[in-house]
């Protein structure tokens, strides 16, 4: 996670947290992240493998070109990659990790822009993972960002960062993460301490 959107949003999700696999929906303040919504958005689980944006900052909408509320995540993406963000996003339902990356996307002139996206788990209601808190972010935006739409998208980098050191599931065992032998991936153990993410 290099940009600042992304780092701010992470370290208000994660004092949030206050060491639970995710914080509820209702605990996300929208005033405390003022300067962060435009480029902040919340996608719900609406069946074994859809995640549809309930709510889409404005910076979002204006540089895809399009309206992205009720679109699913990962139709977003061509099928190679949408399997890779699915196995991304299980990660981050199922075991409480913070799933980021970074893809390109291409306007219909071929140009392009590249963003880095995290991807936070929020409980909304009962005890299971069942939101999306998540940036997207242009990383040094080009000129012409915002006056074509954007309509594909290939991703170049996937990451998993775990916030207590271990997925969900082995922090109660002592047992240690391990790197993921999945193409694209790479697992983070640890804080954001060094900025290496």
């Amino acid at each position: 996670m290099q940009q600042p959107t992304s780092r701010q949003l992470y370290a208000y999700w994660d004092g949030i947290r206050n060491g639970r696999i995710a914080p509820r929906r209702f605990e996300i303040e929208p005033e405390r992240i003022a300067g962060l919504l435009r480029e902040t958005f919340i996608a719900e689980c609406t069946g074994l493998l859809g995640f549809r944006f309930r709510l889409a900052g404005t910076k979002i909408c204006h540089q895809f070109g399009r309206e992205l509320r009720g679109v699913d995540f990962l139709s977003l993406w061509p099928a190679d990659d949408r399997h890779a963000v699915a196995s991304q996003v299980r990660n981050v339902l199922n075991d409480g990790a913070v799933g980021h990356g970074v893809f390109r996307a291409y306007g219909p002139s071929h140009r392009q822009a590249c963003f880095e996206y995290t991807l936070m788990p929020l409980i909304h209601t009962g005890q299971t993972i069942n939101r999306l808190l998540g940036t997207i972010t242009a990383i040094e935006p080009p000129f012409w960002l915002g006056a074509e739409p954007l309509t594909s998208f290939e991703v170049s980098d996937l990451h998993l960062h775990w916030p207590d050191g271990v997925p969900a599931f082995m922090a109660d065992s002592g047992a240690e993460a391990v790197r993921l032998a999945r193409r694209r991936f790479r697992v983070v153990e640890g804080g954001l301490a060094g900025g290496n993410e």
